[in-house]
């Protein structure tokens, strides 16, 4: 039995009520028979006594205490009220859907819709769709809508919360974050899905320094768009621990700086929006909270909240305090609500008073009252874990649970999930749309990019130290810049030498002990400091004025290059949008323009990027593997494009080699030989090209071509000469039968020569082609059995698109022949970037859909950008 059932004083105070309204019952002998009661075993009778008084004053009361005789006896109305109010489910305000005009009742929804919905909207119930005709206190009146397009409704409620135990066996994934063998024994995960959880918890490790664990929490700040910053507390210890963490934190914060925070909370973390004025040593926020007076500052931040508004409600309601049936009729929410508050302004006044009525920061609470008791107990227990979240705070203390803090420029991974939480994660009552979280920008890069969003870029820190230094072009402005930066050091400043000398001669600066001040300026310290964090990123010093700058929230304390410096809140801010920003601009996508140039480049088509010899011809050839262009093109312009003084006997030469083979893959129709598709393909790959060919068709072939099939699948690879002595053919029917079988797609040659001579019609001849080389059969009549798995083989295309055009979407892929779909080719290339051997993100503008990129393609790409912007500036 859980610690919220026992004793529960409000469902007492209603069984009270049944008991007396049955026969009247003495107060010792009714105290006797509740103590009988298991939950009730250890009931005071300070608690019976104060629960019998909630319904034994006031002239609406349902018991009728005789003090002379010690006899309880239910009142007149308390029958009734008892049998339409009795039961302990909370009422949830739910409106009946009913169907007009036979009043059939179809089911319920959430009160906030039906107060939003308006007559007219169609929305689904079940398996149907419902317009609604009219709205009434408690009731939706709807008609069949005959299959129009619904909008789906919504509910309000408490999310579910992970246990204490729970969130420790989750946390054992984290401790094997880095060991995918694990998370598939263990966990049951597919290798694909572990390592994808394998690279995500990485990619926050190298942000974080570490991962939080039940072990070790860790603390995350960082400036969002609009100068504030976002506080978040990597705590994986469940929801109920960490609301109860982030609102007495909340609450801390507020009695601390005086500003009410936006705050969320969900199983993972909790995330709190500073403002500008918000400024501490981030280590600093463990220290925030003691165990020893956490419980007490926790109570007055739940009497603010909805939470304690509704369960104080439901306690009220199973006390029978407040009705939820009246006449036959059930009470609408919103009288049932009104009541309820009137309640508490009887019960508790100070809950719902006017705050500048109050006195002092705590309100003083009624703990003798048993439904304010119950309540409290109820939020503590049931909607958090106050237990938890004390014995955090005591780890946190002693030192058994570690912590760690850090600044970043931008969240980590394992913040999205809070900065994105839904409203049922708010600890605060603004709306979603109001959110200061909606600030935050979210970015995609790689691990290595992740991993810098800890560090200052030193080019950003040099580049606002030159922004943020006056650079004057006379006295006057040197005597302007003197009045807002406090001070300078003559060290600094010795370009200025002359303009200072004017001044000094003219009484308007002061040399004092190395430094420099503006005569008028004033000399407190902390508005010297002010000034010279205006205008230099980092200062290293231990000055008291910069601690009370950074309550104030003017100063941050930062690291840089392992050193702990002093920065202004603007200077920071400006230092880490110009690192974020530069990480942003390595990823940003090329317009298709520039994208052309890169191809260009990527292809050695490009003037400085084409290739040389044979070598040459051999890699432009292993790149274009599997695109398929007419016979003519390759040596008149695909390969003169790519090789500079291109000459036919290199290609020749690595085909001799056996280096590549060739032929036709798709499609098996007739084709003169010159517009014959081909491609070449690296021979250790030919079996797994054939297998994506369909079988050859050899249905329409003619005679002298059948003839010479035949003989070759007899005897295999023959020269020209072999095939007419077997088939007796004369020279130019052998030309013709070879001709049409190329054509076709049954045979290769392993020689490019003998093609040449296809390039010419027999009728522009004038004498015959002496075909050279040996012919084999190619693609056969039967499908060729693939070498690998399909997952593998998809993953061989998605390889050979990358090397072809270091980019791949899906709009590419459209001018690819390969039988494989898109899907299957897509899968592959998640699963390659999980292993870190592609690039996923937006590398092209204005291609929609997912696009993978080659590392290699990726630095090419962003050379290819910055090219174009000096060119264009």
């Amino acid at each position: 039995m859980s610690p919220c059932a026992a004793r529960r004083l409000d469902v007492l105070a209603q069984q009270l009520v049944g008991a007396c309204e049955q026969q009247p019952w003495p107060v010792d002998e009714l105290y006797a028979l509740a103590r009988a009661a298991w939950p009730y075993r250890a009931l005071t009778r300070e608690d019976f006594d104060a629960t019998v008084a909630l319904h034994t004053q006031g002239r609406e009361a349902l018991l009728h205490e005789d003090g002379v005789r010690g006899v309880l006896r239910a009142t007149r109305r308390a029958r009734l009220v008892a049998l339409m109010n009795g039961g302990a489910i909370p009422d949830n305000a739910d409106y009946k859907v009913v169907l007009d005009p036979e009043g059939t009742t179809l089911g319920s929804v959430n009160e906030d819709f039906a107060i939003e919905a308006s007559a007219g909207d169609v929305f689904q119930l079940g398996a149907s769709s419902w317009r609604i005709l009219r709205v009434r206190q408690g009731e939706m009146r709807v008609a069949d809508a005959a299959g129009a397009p619904p909008s789906l409704p919504f509910w309000f409620g408490e999310a579910p919360a992970r246990t204490m135990e729970l969130s420790a066996h989750l946390g054992q994934v984290r401790d094997h974050a880095l060991e995918p063998r694990w998370l598939e024994e263990t966990c049951g995960l597919s290798v694909a899905a572990a390592e994808q959880v394998r690279t995500y918890l990485e990619s926050s490790r190298q942000i974080l320094g570490a991962l939080p664990t039940p072990q070790r929490v860790i603390a995350e700040r960082f400036f969002d768009e609009t100068g504030g910053m976002q506080l978040v507390i990597h705590a994986p210890f469940g929801a109920r621990v960490n609301r109860a963490w982030g609102l007495a934190l909340r609450k801390r914060f507020c009695r601390g700086f005086g500003f009410e925070l936006q705050a969320a909370a969900n199983e993972d973390a909790i995330v709190i929006s500073l403002g500008p004025q918000h400024s501490f040593p981030l280590e600093e926020v463990f220290d925030f909270l003691s165990p020893a007076t956490a419980r007490e500052l926790l109570v007055q931040a739940l009497l603010a909240t909805p939470l304690f508004a509704a369960r104080w409600r439901w306690n009220a309601a199973r006390a029978l305090l407040v009705e939820r049936r009246r006449n036959g009729q059930r009470v609408p929410s919103p009288i049932q609500r009104m009541r309820a508050e009137d309640l508490l302004v009887r019960c508790f006044p100070d809950a719902v008073a006017c705050p500048e009525t109050l006195e002092g920061p705590n309100l003083e609470v009624p703990w003798e009252h048993p439904l304010v008791r119950q309540t409290l107990q109820d939020c503590l227990e049931e909607a958090l874990d106050v237990e938890g979240f004390l014995a955090v705070l005591r780890a946190l203390k002693d030192g058994s649970l570690v912590h760690l803090s850090i600044d970043t420029s931008a969240p980590s991974p394992l913040a999205a999930s809070v900065l994105n939480a839904a409203p049922y994660a708010f600890l605060d009552d603004a709306p979603l749309e109001e959110r200061r979280t909606q600030a935050v920008l979210g970015r995609r890069g790689s691990r290595e990019e992740l991993g810098a969003l800890g560090e200052l870029d030193p080019a950003a820190v040099e580049r606002v130290r030159e922004e943020a230094w006056p650079d004057p072009r006379d006295a006057e402005e040197v005597h302007e810049a003197l009045r807002w930066m406090g001070f300078v050091e003559s060290s600094e400043v010795a370009s200025w030498s002359a303009w200072l000398e004017t001044l000094h001669a003219q009484g308007r600066v002061v040399f004092d002990a190395g430094r420099i001040y503006a005569a008028e300026s004033a000399r407190e310290e902390r508005e010297l400091w002010r000034g010279r964090l205006e205008a230099l990123p980092f200062v290293e010093s231990n000055e008291p004025a910069l601690f009370e700058l950074e309550r104030e929230g003017a100063a941050l304390r930062a690291r840089y290059r392992g050193r702990e410096v002093w920065c202004g809140r603007r200077l920071l801010q400006r230092i880490r949008r110009l690192t974020l920003e530069d990480l942003r601009a390595r990823i940003q996508p090329v317009s298709l323009a520039d994208f052309e140039h890169f191809l260009a480049q990527w292809e050695h088509r490009a003037e400085g990027r084409r290739l040389d010899g044979p070598h040459g011809v051999a890699l432009a050839l292993r790149q274009l593997a599997g695109r398929e262009h007419p016979l003519v093109l390759w040596e008149s312009e695909l390969l003169p494009a790519r090789v500079n003084d291109y000459r036919r006997e290199w290609l020749d030469q690595t085909l001799f080699s056996g280096e590549l083979v060739f032929g036709r893959l798709f499609g098996s129709g007739a084709a003169a030989p010159r517009v014959t598709p081909i491609t070449f393909v690296p021979r250790e790959h030919s079996a797994l090209w054939l297998s994506l060919a369909a079988p050859f068709d050899d249905a329409e072939l003619s005679w002298r071509a059948r003839a010479a099939l035949d003989v070759l699948r007899a005897k295999g690879a023959s020269f020209p000469q072999e095939l007419a002595r077997a088939t007796k053919l004369l020279p130019n029917e052998i030309e013709l039968a070879l001709a049409e079988l190329f054509s076709r797609g049954a045979v290769t040659c392993d020689g490019f020569q003998a093609l040449r001579g296809l390039l010419k019609p027999p009728s522009q001849r004038k004498r015959p082609l002496p075909i050279a080389g040996r012919w084999a059969l190619w693609r056969t009549g039967e499908p060729v059995p693939a070498p690998c798995p399909d997952d593998e083989r998809a993953e061989h295309i998605a390889r050979v698109l990358l090397a072809r055009t270091g980019v791949v979407y899906r709009l590419s892929y459209r001018e690819e022949r390969f039988p494989l779909s898109w899907r299957e080719v897509l899968l592959a290339l998640r699963r390659m970037e999980l292993r870190g051997e592609v690039r996923g993100g937006r590398f092209v503008a204005g291609v929609d859909g997912e696009q993978y990129a080659a590392s290699e393609a990726v630095e090419a790409l962003r050379r290819c950008r910055r090219e174009a912007s000096g060119v264009r500036g």
